[in-house]
Order: C-alpha cells, then structure tokens, then sequence
C-alpha cells in the first residue's frame, strides 16, 4: 500500500487511526454505514447519493466496502479539497 504523495507520514497516520476507529469490526474494511458516520464526524456532510458516488469512484475492487488503500485515496482527494477550497 503506499499513501498518496501529496499525504505527510503523519497524515497518514492519523488517517489509520481515524479508519481503525470506524473500522468497528476490525475486518480491515469500512462499511457504507461506517464511511458515512466517519465523514460526518469529520465534517463532510454527504447525502445518500454523495456516498453512492464516494463509493462507486473509490471502492476500486468493487467489494462494497473501503479498505485502507481506497480511504487514503479518498482522505487525499478531500483534504486537498478543503485546503484549496
């Protein structure tokens, strides 16, 4: 797995901890249910098509779920978002 290179080590890592976190089954995956809680919690309101659309773009091995490589790619996408916004 390797982090987006626009991510620090230390992104990445508190990035692991807020993914163990949801990751409430610890099967190495978040759920659309835990996704969803995760960016409001951090503040990115999304609605059910946002979500739909977040998961269709990101959840590269179409397993219905994001694993730590997709949610790095997603985390990346909308921290340059917020910062360029």
């Amino acid at each position: 797995m390797t982090a987006p290179s626009d991510l620090t080590p230390a992104q990445v890592a508190d990035l692991k901890e807020s993914f163990d976190t949801f990751d409430r089954n610890d099967n190495g995956s978040i759920s659309r249910r835990e996704l969803h809680s995760l960016l409001h919690t951090v503040g990115h309101k999304v609605n059910a098509k946002g979500l739909e659309d977040l998961l269709t773009q990101y959840d590269v091995d179409k397993s219905g779920e994001i694993d730590f490589s997709e949610f790095l790619d997603l985390a990346g996408r909308l921290i340059k978002n917020k910062v360029s916004a």
